[in-house]
């Protein structure tokens, strides 16, 4: 991966659109490698909405980020409670959706970190926005995690 800065509005946003390309690259090799025909179709839904924040990011028009509004959205923090879990071809549900809501944390706090180190107002606004963009992901990663694990008897 290259190196990031926060020179330019281009150079945040090539950088992203190779981090979110990663991502894609990665779930698709989990939906590859994954036996279990639910878990492969969870993964290959996390590459679809990979693919959505890549569209997103190629469409960024730097004077459209003044009036660009930020939703707050609550962190439901179950993944704080949860350890890092590795891929494994014959992972159970639980541990998918661990493994994802994990990654999305991890995304979320590398955009939240690199918000606060841009001078540039504009570049800071993407971090911020694809800061956010993670953690929506992860909150519905959560809701999932929250109505089908945690609420089982």
């Amino acid at each position: 991966m290259s190196v990031l800065t926060c020179r330019s509005f281009a150079d945040v946003v090539n950088f992203a659109i190779k981090k979110e390309e990663l991502s894609m690259d990665f779930y698709q090799q989990c939906a590859d490698k994954a036996k279990n025909p639910g878990i492969k179709e969870f993964f290959l839904e996390m590459v679809e909405e990979e693919k959505k924040h890549r569209e997103l990011l190629k469409g960024l028009d730097p004077a459209g980020l003044e009036s660009f509004k930020l939703d707050t959205v609550q962190d439901l923090k179950i993944s704080d409670y949860l350890m890092d879990v590795p891929f494994r071809h014959d992972m159970t549900y639980q541990e998918a959706l661990t493994l994802a809501m994990k990654k999305e944390e991890k995304a979320h706090a590398f955009y939240s970190a690199w918000k606060d180190k841009c001078i540039h107002e504009k570049t800071a606004k993407v971090f911020e926005m694809l800061a956010q963009e993670e953690i929506k992901h992860k909150r519905k990663i959560e809701e999932i995690y929250d109505d089908q694990i945690l609420s089982w008897d």
